[in-house]
């Protein structure tokens, strides 16, 4: 390929690129904050919270959980027992039999993985409306009562619900930050344009039957991570996009715990990388293509440099640019969730992104390992 028709390829994606981004960035803005109404509420809630050696979260997730505003008596927590290997399941039943929780109930899943869980634990559910997150977040205390408000407002069958980092310490965590917010705010955007792709099971609510309906079409891939995506792809689907809401409400946002380290960042976000070669949604489909395709020529702009100096010209002169088109989205969602002391470091993150995409995205098409199990995808 000659230089000529290179430089023409990569100004079509950066073109694509801008146009995707904005397009989310005008979703956001079309998501109005939920304003709600003082209602009595009458939703019976299963929170189905799927868990593998986490015994050290845990008791700060239960305590969160049992200060909720929404009435005790509509709500039953399932802790959904993944074969872990720590004295978490212990913790729990201490934790219930110390405070007389009656809500709250442990089962354990035959089969391995998250995603057998999350099954196990919504299938034995009796509420209607199943909410969804991880034994490491934090949940604010009107999480219930916020996304029940919204679901009987708007009868929606999913909703969406942002997820950031808890507090961030080192330079490294605030970059992992900004990526999390990237991929929370493009995927709130996308909602916000009626083209829902993408979630965070970590934050989520949808009616159980939707969920059972789901099984045999969606939940099926084979992929060690995507059930969220997957579904949200069903949903929007067989319901349309109408039927998938992303509570915009600073109330209802919850607090996940960060990698641990620089290792454990890359083979999370591999693992959630894997499952876009499951996509058959054509939005999906462009613009996971699409951001892929200008940051891998990006890093071909960057290591051609090496060889021929000009390139590293052209590669910070697109990272500018780059930076210009993905500026308003990041400040937009970094204001909503009180994150706006990370935007500085978003100079250091624009020039590393384009490879960490090209590695991440390449590194999914082969065998990795999570939380001590050897996953081919």
């Amino acid at each position: 390929m000659s230089i000529r028709i290179f430089l023409f390829v990569l100004f079509g994606s950066v073109v694509l690129y801008m146009l995707i981004i904005f397009a989310f960035t005008e979703g956001w803005t079309r998501l109005s904050r939920h304003a709600f109404s003082l209602r009595d509420l009458s939703t019976p809630v299963s929170v189905v919270i799927p868990f593998r050696n986490e015994a050290a979260s845990l008791k700060t997730l239960i305590k969160a959980l049992c200060e909720q505003t929404y009435p005790a008596d509509l709500v039953e927590i399932i802790l959904v027992d993944d074969h872990s290997e720590d004295n978490g399941k212990i913790l729990i039943e201490n934790l219930i039999r110390e405070n007389h929780v009656h809500h709250i109930r442990i089962i354990d899943t035959e089969k391995t993985g998250k995603k057998a869980a999350l099954r196990t634990g919504i299938l034995q559910a009796g509420g209607k409306l199943i909410v969804t997150t991880d034994a490491d977040c934090i949940p604010t205390k009107n999480w219930l009562t916020e996304l029940v408000t919204l679901y009987e407002e708007k009868k929606s069958r999913l909703i969406l619900g942002p997820v950031v980092y808890g507090r961030e310490k080192t330079f490294l965590q605030k970059l992992f930050s900004l990526d999390f917010i990237s991929l929370v705010a493009s995927g709130a955007g996308s909602t916000g344009l009626g083209l829902p792709f993408m979630g965070n099971a970590a934050n989520m609510a949808f009616e159980k039957q939707v969920y059972i309906n789901a099984e045999d079409h969606a939940m099926n891939t084979g992929f060690a991570s995507g059930d969220d995506v997957f579904f949200i792809h069903y949903v929007r689907r067989e319901y349309g996009r109408n039927a998938i809401e992303f509570i915009k409400n600073e109330k209802t946002i919850v607090h996940t715990s960060m990698p641990e380290n620089l290792k454990a960042f890359l083979l999370q976000r591999i693992r959630w990388g894997s499952k876009a070669r499951a996509y058959t949604q054509p939005w999906a489909l462009l613009v996971s293509y699409s951001i892929f395709l200008f940051n891998f020529l990006l890093s071909v702009v960057l290591i051609a440099g090496f060889f021929v100096p000009w390139f590293f010209i052209i590669y910070f002169l697109f990272i500018i640019l780059k930076t210009l088109i993905d500026f308003p989205l990041l400040f937009a969602f970094c204001r909503f969730s009180r994150k706006r002391y990370l935007l500085p470091y978003v100079f250091a993150f624009e020039p590393v992104y384009p490879l960490y995409i090209t590695y991440v995205a390449f590194r999914g098409l082969f065998p990795f390992e999570w939380k001590n199990r050897y996953l081919y995808r």
